[in-house]
């Protein structure tokens, strides 16, 4: 603006638009939008199947690796077929010293003490009992049979796999499995 010019029109108000009757086709809804009708709902239901879906997806591919995603291995169901006599002893000076002999049942325990005295017989029949009971299931077997058997023996592979139920990963740990 310069000095001396004539004044300008400026500004004028402009009045409120039209109120519109809410009744009237084509008229918007009061606090309404796109998610307030049906497309909108159809949408935002197709969203949420689709999220649900996939987190659910997500959560069951988490199976396919060795811990099920839950920290505990994912295992066969069945044992393999317990290995025959190996021809080899058991080795009682291979058991970890942390490990409880306390927790082996009567006849196992009964054998291992018989093996550590001397006898070969006990220490033979030792691992033969420690693999039927590690198929029937009993994870403490197992281990003691992966420590006791001979290195590379038939007898250390099906301790080390629980039974064949898993693979080495779980190597003198399937009482905790």
């Amino acid at each position: 603006m310069t000095y001396g010019a004539p004044p300008s029109q400026g500004w004028q108000q402009q009045p409120p638009p039209p109120v519109q009757d809410p009744s009237a086709p084509g008229a918007p809804r009061p606090g309404g939008g796109f998610f307030t009708s049906l497309p909108g709902i159809l949408t935002a239901v197709a969203g949420l199947v689709t999220a649900v879906t996939g987190a659910v997806g997500i959560y069951v591919s988490q199976g396919d690796d060795a811990t099920g995603g839950q920290g505990t291995p994912s295992s066969t169901d069945a044992p393999a077929p317990v290995p025959e006599d190996t021809g080899g002893e058991a080795d009682v000076g291979d058991l970890p010293a942390d490990f409880s002999e306390t927790s082996l049942d009567d006849e196992a325990t009964t054998l291992l003490d018989a093996c550590a005295a001397g006898d070969l017989g006990a220490c033979a029949t030792l691992l033969d009992t420690l693999a039927t009971e590690c198929a029937d299931g009993y994870g403490i077997s197992c281990d003691a049979l992966y420590y006791l058997s001979p290195v590379g023996s038939a007898y250390e592979d099906y301790g080390a796999t629980c039974g064949g139920r898993y693979d080495w990963t779980y190597v003198g740990v399937c009482r905790e499995l």
